[in-house]
């Protein structure tokens, strides 16, 4: 039979119904949604994002998969009965043969990759599912009213006889009338794209899909053989992707055209712009740099751009990476880690250059360094991907030039004299920069910087010297001189007393503006004191037209950043770094 595709209606609820010559599957509108999750991995709360997207009303029939693939597999068979007894593989070879068969491109390449800019026929990823079953922590209530779902006895006899029975026609419950979908619990599980994950693991702030570890697919809303009980309120399942159950089948999606997608945003909250009282007044700026050059020294220009050794690969379930070592000057690699987002990329990637002690914290994962602290608040690296950006983490020189940190500032003495630590690094970061916009994912316009404590203080300087970086945020480093430790060795040493009377780091930021800068701050090495210091900056900022570009997170908990500071300083980095 001759297949062609037909717009029947635009109802007023939104449904688009496509229809064919005898048959007709229903599409409704899901509109864009944002929900909260908690990602396993770092236990930070994020706000996901779905952009709209249609969605089959109803499970797909086993008359309409039997008209696109010449068969039906289904155990409980029935023209109008959902259809069953189908792998996920084999749900992707129906989106892509229907897809075909309407002049749609494709959805999935021979390697199950999900290609997003498709027109076709898809499975819903999980975070869809759950944007149209309005689901939180468990289904509504409302869905589950009058579901195909299991309320009998538990006795073999009982549930053996119930399965005899098998499934009922689709959309035979009465849908929830706020909902409009029907059978999204019970009847059949329903088949998401989704890689399984006992807990979740978000790979994006922005339409997720899932980790990209794992073989199992996500299941979601239960069968006629589930019960709703409270082992079961979360009705999510997974099955492997070549395995077929007469209990699993699923239902289509199709994207939305790029115009009727909601728009990509991240609320951004707890920053506090700093202004000042004074004038707008331009810095001398070749006076600050020539003042705080003189304290800090510099290294000798090289005479070639940094090269890197690539030392491994790395696959996680929210971004890969490539491990190098950094060579900046003979003999001294220095260790680094390209992280790059999970998801399909197109165009090339805002960046974040996260200095630590060493990659694995930013990370969040034990990768051999010498410090490797837990997966949680201080992982930049990761939550960077999740927000759609790179993020190179980079090994501070202390745990990178020698056994200790004494040894390290000896060696330093030795090769360049009256050089500081922060001296060095600025050289360092400016080395890797040159690397770094050569790479073919980076889009070398569009590199920011986030360090905490000791990473702080490096981004701080690194920024105020290196005008390629468009944006920072420095998490408790100290921002006047007396704050903190800079007079160890590591940092400035001796030669802080070199600095007049008066000069303080808010010259440094003057040399920032007017790219952002964002404190965060939590009532340790900063807070409240820290706002008039940031002031003496603010008449840089505006003079330079962009008076809230200076501003402060103050999160009052200590010296670690809390979550919610750390989210909002990403998707404020995330908005800085989009901006032309």
């Amino acid at each position: 039979m001759r297949i062609r595709r037909l717009v029947l209606s635009v109802a007023l609820s939104g449904a688009l119904l496509w229809g064919w010559r005898g048959n007709a599957q229903e599409m409704l509108r899901v509109e864009a949604s944002q929900q909260p999750l908690t990602d396993s991995i770092t236990g930070l709360p994020l706000t996901v994002q779905t952009d709209a997207f249609l969605l089959g009303r109803t499970e797909l029939t086993q008359a309409e998969f039997d008209r696109v693939m010449g068969g039906n597999p289904s155990r409980f068979r029935g023209p109008d009965r959902p259809v069953e007894n189908v792998s996920w593989k084999q749900a992707l070879a129906y989106c892509n043969r229907r897809s075909d068969a309407e002049g749609l491109t494709r959805c999935y390449g021979p390697d199950d990759s999900w290609d997003r800019f498709c027109t076709g026929y898809r499975l819903p990823t999980e975070v869809e599912w759950r944007a149209a079953a309005g689901e939180a922590e468990v289904l509504p209530q409302a869905l589950l009213a009058g579901a195909n779902l299991y309320d009998g006895e538990t006795s073999v006899a009982a549930i053996a006889t119930r399965a005899a029975q098998g499934t009922r026609p689709v959309g035979s419950e009465h849908p929830d009338p706020m909902n409009r979908f029907a059978g999204l619990a019970g009847n059949v599980w329903e088949m998401c794209f989704d890689r399984f994950s006992e807990k979740p693991i978000v790979d994006s702030v922005w339409n997720p899909a899932g980790p990209q570890t794992g073989v199992a697919r996500v299941i979601r809303g239960g069968s006629f053989l589930t019960q709703a009980t409270r082992w079961n309120k979360g009705f999510r399942s997974s099955v492997p992707p070549i395995a077929a159950s007469p209990y699993v089948g699923f239902r289509i999606a199709r994207s939305l055209p790029i115009a009727e997608r909601s728009v990509k945003s991240h609320e951004v909250a707890g920053i506090q712009p700093v202004r000042s009282t004074e004038p707008a007044a331009k810095p001398d700026r070749v006076k600050i740099s020539e003042q705080w050059m003189n304290v800090l020294g510099r290294p000798p220009q090289p005479g070639r751009s940094a090269r890197a050794i690539l030392t491994g690969t790395l696959v996680e379930p929210a971004w890969s990476a490539r491990e190098f070592e950094l060579l900046c000057e003979p003999g001294s690699p220095w260790r680094a880690l390209l992280v790059l987002p999970a998801h399909e990329r197109t165009e090339r990637l805002p960046v974040l250059i996260v200095p630590y002690y060493d990659v694995d914290t930013p990370a969040g994962k034990n990768l051999g360094g010498r410090i490797a602290t837990p997966a949680g608040v201080r992982a930049f690296a990761h939550v960077a991907a999740q927000f759609g950006m790179a993020a190179l983490a980079v090994r501070w020189s202390g745990e990178n030039d020698g056994p200790g940190y004494l040894e390290v500032v000896a060696g330093l003495a030795q090769r360049y004299p009256n050089v500081t630590g922060l001296g060095h690094w600025i050289w360092q970061a400016e080395q890797t920069i040159d690397w770094l916009s050569g790479q073919p994912e980076i889009d070398p316009a569009r590199i920011g910087i986030i360090g905490h404590s000791l990473g702080g203080k490096m981004a701080l300087y690194a920024a105020a010297f290196e005008p390629r970086i468009r944006a920072v945020v420095s998490s408790e480093p100290g921002i006047s001189l007396g704050f903190s430790n800079y007079e160890d060795p590591w940092y400035l040493g001796e030669r802080i007393q070199m600095l007049p009377k008066g000069a303080d780091q808010h010259e440094l930021i003057q040399l920032i503006a007017p790219r952002p800068f964002l404190l965060i701050a939590g009532e340790s090495a900063d807070g409240d004191k820290s706002v008039p210091i940031l002031a003496k900056a603010a008449p840089a900022y505006a003079a330079s037209g962009k008076p809230d570009a200076l501003g402060i997170f103050n999160h009052r908990s200590g010296h670690s950043p809390t979550p919610e500071s750390v989210v909002s300083a990403m998707g404020w980095l995330h908005e800085q770094l989009s901006k032309p």
